[in-house]
């Protein structure tokens, strides 16, 4: 990242104070800790990678070092869109940007072989209808209105990232309505910031590009054209905010007093750092982190579910019933029904509060395994072994990856049921995921 602000921005201090927020940002906090942003920190070094293999004038490299991008993370796409942004704004002649369109082709060749390849694996280029944010039931309209509500936060995370969570879950970002002067105003400020992008292209070319790179960057993710598996997440602010970093860089840099540069540079490095060094405490266990997001976002359906299985586990039963009571009043879900029953489980010490809770949880999602899990040790206390075994093994089937603790209860069951080799089976399976 430095190396490429370094290009950009003409100064190795400015590139170095650039860099600088870059890796403290407090907003990076999900990708870099949590294990599912590994795929933005690996597209990110591979983006930046081949935009600098482009700029030296290696596209065959820039290619290969793309398609690596890609198969790490999907929002990579955006890279030819950025290196024609590069080349537009960075003023060099028609006879350069028809070169740089030439260029390209391999970029594009690489970005063509892997759309093919994920149309070959997934059957399409959008994500599955099921897998889509709120299972694909949100509207074209609804999307790009909700998205005003999304950049809003996107913007106050970028520029003040006091509370950070981790998880935008249905319902933190409530589906907008054309009554929603909030989603109104994102939008206005997305078009305003683009206008303001376009016209300071040939007085300030370095900060209409970081805008305009904020939103060819964002646009992957954005809902805008096609539907994603969220409505938004800190960590998609990964590459995108090298655009505040460049700004942030490039004015510092004009500061003419030296000490006041000090100053600048120190206040908003130590600030950024005491944040991470915060936000960083969050994530230490699900306890903290649930119970920040549940805090910051009450309406957040998974931070109340998360937060009451952490409280199952703690054994705060009492608390982890009312979280789980707090989300079956936003949604009515499977994962919601399942963590209350299990506490109505250990409270009661049987199931005749749970059993119903759970049979309602199968009505929402047939297939799901917790539910068919907790059933199955409901049957067992009951000594009906036949139909405890039965729940035992849908519930397997129905996962992917059953929990040790499954397989082991399953085993058990066989055990009692004088199946003893399937049971040897169960527990062999059990011991080796433990």
């Amino acid at each position: 990242m430095f190396f490429v602000a370094r290009s950009l921005l003409q100064s190795a201090a400015a590139a170095g104070i650039a860099g600088v927020i870059y890796l403290a940002h407090p907003v990076h906090t999900e990708p870099v800790v949590g294990l599912a942003g590994r795929s933005e920190l690996l597209a990110a070094l591979f983006f930046f990678s081949a935009w600098i293999l482009f700029r030296k004038g290696r596209t065959v490299w820039c290619a290969v070092v793309f398609l690596l991008a890609l198969f790490s993370k999907e929002n990579a796409i955006a890279l030819p869109g950025v290196l024609l942004l590069d080349a537009l704004i960075a003023g060099r002649g028609r006879q350069r940007i028809r070169e740089t369109f030439v260029a390209l082709a391999p970029v594009c060749s690489a970005a063509i072989l892997y759309l093919g390849v994920r149309i070959w694996v997934l059957g399409g280029l959008g994500v599955p209808q099921p897998a889509q944010y709120l299972e694909g039931t949100l509207t074209s309209a609804q999307r790009v209105l909700t998205s005003g509500r999304v950049f809003l936060k996107y913007f106050q995370l970028l520029l003040a990232p006091v509370n950070v969570t981790g998880d935008y879950d249905f319902n933190s970002i409530p589906v907008a309505t054309p009554q929603d002067g909030g989603a109104w105003l994102g939008l206005a400020l997305i078009v305003l910031t683009i206008v303001v992008a376009v016209g300071l292209i040939r007085t300030q070319p370095i900060v209409a590009f970081a805008i305009l790179f904020f939103y060819v960057t964002m646009f992957p993710t954005s809902n805008w054209i096609i539907p994603t598996a969220i409505i938004m997440s800190e960590r998609a602010l990964y590459l995108p905010s090298l655009a505040i970093c460049l700004i942030a860089g490039l004015f510092w840099a004009r500061v003419p007093s030296v000490p006041v540069r000090r100053l600048l540079a120190g206040g908003v490095i130590a600030t950024a750092a005491m944040l991470c060094i915060a936000h960083n405490y969050l994530w230490r266990n699900d306890l903290t982190y649930y119970g920040n997001m549940v805090r910051i976002l009450p309406d957040n359906v998974r931070g109340r579910q998360g937060y009451g299985v952490a409280l199952t586990e703690a054994g705060l039963l009492e608390v982890a019933k009312t979280q789980f009571e707090a989300g079956l009043a936003i949604k009515r879900s499977a994962p919601l029904l399942v963590g209350l029953g299990q506490a109505l489980m250990q409270m009661d010490r049987g199931c005749g509060r749970a059993g119903p809770v759970l049979e309602e949880a199968l009505t929402i999602q047939s297939s799901d395994p917790f539910a068919r899990w907790l059933i199955g040790r409901c049957l067992e206390t009951e000594d009906r072994l036949q139909e405890a075994e039965a729940s035992y093994r849908k519930a397997i089937d129905n996962t992917q990856f059953p929990h040790p603790k499954m397989l082991a209860d399953w085993g058990r069951t066989l055990e009692k049921t004088g199946r003893h080799d399937e049971a040897r089976e169960a527990y062999r399976r059990a011991a080796l995921l433990n």
